[in-house]
């Protein structure tokens, strides 16, 4: 059986299972009550960054059997489309079993195989997992990390994972604009955001790449608002939005963070 270990452990968020609990008790702590989701969109950086936008997020998803985080490939190894071959995924909360069937599925609908390159030292699954191990319970993952660009090949994705229907919850894990001045950041940002709320998938596609923005997970984004058409989903919501800047002081050159959930 083979064991997807933990790589940003102790980087990211904390590699000791008591303080990672710690920690994310206090994003959680006096979040108001979400009507559940399906689908949602958090961020991925260091928890001292986003944990608590990805907390937003977290706190409006409803509980699954099977959870599919959709995520970019930050390493540039493996295939457009990988999805882990690994049986289980492991945090300093325990060990998530991999959704075997849903794997199968969704490898023959995209005529692709397996593939664990791509997952090895990626860090943007990982990092949801706690999360979904502090929140739910008994549940399994289909991990599938995305280099893939092209809006077909993005839209073929979210049409294979409509075919579960409401059996699963999806989980697209992204950061929004790197490394601009924070008044740029929000204004770009929040042009994109409109663009997701809106379930405009060509519209979002287009100015991605019309102006070269550096939303790092923009091609899971797709594929889930492709889901989301596909699934009944009317519009989207956000949740809350952030920049590092409230971190670290830094507002000339900051990442933005998202939470968004999609409602029917």
């Amino acid at each position: 059986m083979s064991t997807r270990e933990a790589s940003v452990a102790g980087a990211f968020y904390p590699k000791q299972e008591k303080e990672l609990r710690q920690m994310l008790a206090g994003f959680f702590k006096g979040l108001t009550a979400e009507e559940k989701s399906g689908c949602v969109v958090s961020p991925h950086a260091g928890y001292v960054y986003s944990g608590r936008t990805a907390a937003l997020a977290f706190n409006a998803l409803r509980d699954s059997d099977c959870f599919v985080v959709l995520s970019p490939n930050h390493t540039g190894y493996g295939d457009p489309i990988s999805i882990s071959a690994a049986d289980r995924w492991k945090t300093p909360l325990g060990s998530v079993k991999v959704a075997k069937p849903e794997r199968k599925k969704i490898l023959g609908a995209l005529g692709i195989k397996a593939d664990d390159a791509a997952h090895v030292q990626e860090h943007s699954i990982e990092v949801q997992l706690p999360f979904l191990q502090y929140k739910f319970h008994d549940f399994r993952i289909l991990p599938i990390t995305i280099m893939e660009q092209r809006l077909q090949e993005l839209v073929k994705l979210g049409n294979a994972l409509a075919e579960f229907g409401e059996k699963i919850s999806i989980i697209a894990s992204s950061d929004f604009s790197h490394f601009m001045p924070l008044a740029a950041a929000r204004q770009v940002d929040a042009a994109a955001i409109k663009k997701i709320t809106a379930l405009d998938i060509d519209g979002f596609h287009e100015m991605v790449h019309r102006q070269r923005l550096s939303i790092c997970g923009s091609s899971a984004i797709t594929a889930l608002i492709q889901y989301c058409k596909k699934s009944g989903f009317k519009k989207g919501k956000l949740l809350g939005y952030d920049t590092s800047a409230t971190a670290s002081g830094d507002e000339t050159s900051v990442v933005g963070y998202a939470a968004v959930k999609f409602e029917k």
